[in-house]
């Protein structure tokens, strides 16, 4: 009995063995794989490199620009002598409109894009949990005005600020700018993903229509209004053509206007002309650097709102 038993152990032991060659010999060498996969993520690495280059490369030569010398304009090397701060000296200098004009684009960003979020937000929550007559109607009207260029609205709401006497004023500046189908629309995706459970279950014990809102939709919603925040914030930054029309005085205008009648002044200074890009390019970067984390956290979790 014990020699079949031994025989029996020795057999399975040379089984577990004989399975075990098989296995490795059919295991792929980690080495090759590891091997492969090193030089696919350098790869992916050095193409990513390559086209962060090639994104900044513009950037950098408006900046480097904006440190040389009239005189040496024409060599935009780090080795090269000609370096100045004459062109921000100049753009700040006392009398200058640009503090004005910069206070002004960040007034009226930080006025735009504030009541956007508020509205943007009511009105998606109100299309994706509250239940009313002609409520997809009333979205797919709201939608479709995505379709209109701005260039059909601007007369008809030029003489409707212009009839109120909102004309060369903050006012004026701000109120057409409130709002969009875009947000709406961001925010009613993102709101109907939250479960109606929730909502019931808050009505149950007693709370309103409007602190539910306050207290579960809006926490819940922080991501998807910082990507909007910052898209409304750069669009008002960047916006021209309405300031432009509205701006009557030099007090009033904003920082994309003032650049663009100021260059005429210049009289193709590029020195100057790339110092004023630089100055409007920092609160923008400044902005994404502090809202980064909350704007790729929207972005991703915007794409699973069905």
């Amino acid at each position: 009995m014990t020699d079949l038993s031994a025989a029996s152990l020795t057999s399975a032991q040379a089984a577990g063995h004989e399975d075990d060659a098989s296995t490795s010999a059919r295991r792929p060498s980690g080495r090759a794989p590891g091997g492969r996969g090193i030089a696919r993520t350098a790869g992916l690495h050095l193409v990513a490199i390559v086209v962060s280059l090639v994104c900044a490369g513009p950037v950098l030569i408006v900046v480097l620009a904006s440190l040389k010398d009239i005189s040496s304009f024409t060599s935009l090397s780090l080795t090269s002598g000609g370096w100045t701060l004459d062109n921000y000296s100049r753009l700040l200098a006392t009398g200058s409109q640009l503090p004005r004009w910069v206070f002004n684009s960040v007034v009226i960003g930080i006025a735009v894009t504030a009541l956007t979020v508020v509205v943007d937000l009511l009105a998606g929550f109100a299309f994706a949990k509250l239940r009313f007559r002609g409520r997809g109607v009333l979205f797919v009207l709201l939608i479709s005005t995505m379709m209109l260029p701005f260039s059909i609205t601007l007369v008809p709401t030029y003489l409707l600020v212009a009839r109120y006497g909102l004309v060369d004023t903050y006012a004026g500046m701000i109120l057409p700018a409130l709002s969009g189908p875009l947000g709406v629309y961001l925010m009613r995706q993102f709101i109907r993903g939250i479960p109606d459970a929730l909502l019931e279950a808050a009505r149950i014990d007693g709370a309103s229509t409007l602190r539910t809102f306050l207290q579960i939709v809006a926490p819940l919603c922080v991501q998807p209004m910082a990507v909007l925040a910052v898209f409304t914030f750069v669009g008002s930054w960047n916006s021209f053509l309405w300031p432009l029309l509205i701006a009557q005085t030099d007090q009033m205008k904003t920082l994309t206007v003032g650049i663009a009648t100021q260059n005429l002044q210049f009289q193709q200074n590029l020195g100057s002309i790339t110092a004023q890009a630089v100055l409007s390019l920092l609160p923008m970067l400044v902005l994404f650097v502090s809202f980064q984390r909350f704007f790729m956290k929207g972005i991703t979790a915007g794409a699973f709102k069905g």
